[in-house]
């Protein structure tokens, strides 16, 4: 099969001819149809992923995977030939007190041993993949491909943020950046009942964001952010996708009552906060990464019930280094998606 290859971080991919996986007595293998481009492969291929300490190379990168088994383990009935299905790549435990609890987006055993398909063991970047049955899912019918693989990581990573806010119908929601992970937050919230408040530093994106679902849309410039959003309700829940630790700063003073602050970028730094303001008005700051496999599948129902789409870019796998030097330079346009067959 024709696979990208990372032989080793820093170095760059070679795509190239590589052996067909096989599938073990638990496992499926699947046909790539397409695998979404995410900041995380790049980070891995460039060598800035510090957990890729726990990988092996040479390695297959890509997570974001949809396509059709084409084979099954000995051991697996709930799948066949043929299937249309997808990725969830975070390979869970099940047994530790996180995995018990329903929260395996935070498995103990993955994040001490980075177990991940295209960042641990081989990934989307190829014709082919093996992955455990458990993590494999039916695709609904309405959704092809391209549009489904970016739900399996940005999308998952909105929904479960939204979910771990306790979002309520109602609610008031702001999406901090309008970009891969943004603008299916602004769907993802409409769809789920909330008022969206799109807070984007492009003046360009505005028509755009407004088409998506939001209510009103913001500039971030300034430090007033706050104080704008406080005009207009301000927000029971913000939802941050940006790295850009200033502007996050500036919208806390925007959030309601009993408001939360959701952070989805792993920005390197530190977010100064006053303990006397989220004490007096109930607030809080929570970290949310990912979602569990039944976060996934509710939400591949919430994108086909409401018509949630992300927009993407397709492109072949041997254009690959394209792809990545164009999210390197902030050159795609929402998100970008490998088809290798």
């Amino acid at each position: 099969m024709r696979a990208a290859v990372l032989e080793e971080p820093g170095k760059g991919l070679v795509v190239k001819n590589v052996p067909d996986p096989s599938a073990g007595p638990h496992d499926v293998l699947l046909r790539v149809r397409a695998c979404g481009v995410c900041h995380t492969d790049l980070h891995l291929v460039d060598g800035l992923l510090k957990t890729a300490g726990h990988a092996r190379f040479p390695l297959i990168p890509g997570h974001e995977i949809a396509g059709v088994v084409e084979e099954v383990g000995t051991e697996v009935s709930r799948l066949k030939p043929g299937d249309r299905v997808g990725v969830y790549w975070w390979l869970s435990c099940g047994r530790c007190p996180c995995c018990l609890a329903g929260e395996e987006e935070v498995c103990l055993r993955a994040m001490d041993d980075m177990r991940a398909v295209g960042l641990t063991r081989d990934g989307g970047y190829a014709e082919f993949v093996a992955v455990p049955a458990d993590y494999v899912f039916p695709l609904p019918e309405k959704l092809n491909f391209a549009q489904a693989a970016p739900f399996y990581c940005a999308g998952l990573t909105a929904y479960g943020g939204f979910k771990n806010a306790g979002l309520r119908p109602a609610q008031r929601v702001a999406v901090l950046g309008v970009g891969g992970l943004g603008h299916l937050g602004l769907q993802i919230a409409k769809a789920m009942g909330a008022e969206v408040i799109a807070l984007t530093s492009t003046e360009a994106k505005t028509e755009l964001a407004q088409q998506l679902g939001a209510d009103h849309v913001l500039q971030t410039g300034g430090k007033d952010l706050g104080a704008r959003l406080a005009d207009l309700g301000g927000a029971d829940v913000v939802l941050s996708t940006t790295l850009d630790l200033q502007t996050v700063r500036n919208v806390m003073q925007g959030l309601a009552p009993m408001g939360t602050l959701v952070l989805t970028g792993m920005a390197a730094g530190r977010l100064p906060v006053d303990p006397r303001t989220f004490v007096l008005s109930q607030q809080r700051i929570l970290g949310s990464y990912l979602g569990s496999r039944q976060d996934l599948q509710e939400l591949l129902q919430i994108a086909v019930q409401h018509n949630v789409r992300p927009i993407v870019e397709t492109y072949p796998l041997e254009e690959v280094d394209v792809v990545h030097r164009r999210l390197r330079e902030n050159q795609v346009r929402f998100r970008a998606v490998l088809e290798p067959s």
